[in-house]
C-alpha cells in the first residue's frame, strides 16, 4: 500500500512546476524580498526606501533621500550579497539606486 505510481510527484514539485508554467516564481521572490526588506537592508535603510522592485536579475532601490542613494552607492556589493543570501542561491546580478 506504501507504493507510489510513477506518474505521481509531491506536492513541492507540482506547485514548482506550476510556478515555472505561470511565470509566478520572479513575482513571488519580489513580495518575498520586499516583505523582508527590513532585515536584509537594515531599519534606518528599509524606512527610507519607498520601493523595491525585482526585474529578472536587477534589483532596483528607490529611496527618500539622495544623501542615501549617494551612501549607498558604494554598498551595492553588500546589498546583493545579502539579497542573494536571503534567497539562498545567487539571483540577484545588479543593483540600481534610484
Amino acid at each position: 500500500m506504501n507504493r507510489q505510481r510513477k506518474n505521481q510527484e509531491s506536492l513541492g514539485q507540482v506547485i514548482e512546476r506550476l510556478l515555472d508554467a505561470y511565470k509566478l516564481r520572479s513575482g513571488l521572490t519580489e513580495i518575498s524580498i520586499q516583505s523582508e526588506w527590513t532585515n536584509i537592508a537594515g531599519p534606518a535603510i528599509a524606512s527610507r526606501t519607498d520601493q523595491v522592485i525585482l526585474r529578472g536579475s536587477k534589483l532596483i532601490i528607490r529611496l527618500s533621500s539622495p544623501a542615501l542613494r549617494q551612501e549607498l552607492h558604494y554598498q551595492r556589493d553588500q546589498i546583493k550579497q545579502n539579497v542573494n543570501d536571503f534567497l539562498g542561491r545567487n539571483l540577484i546580478d545588479e543593483v540600481l539606486l534610484q
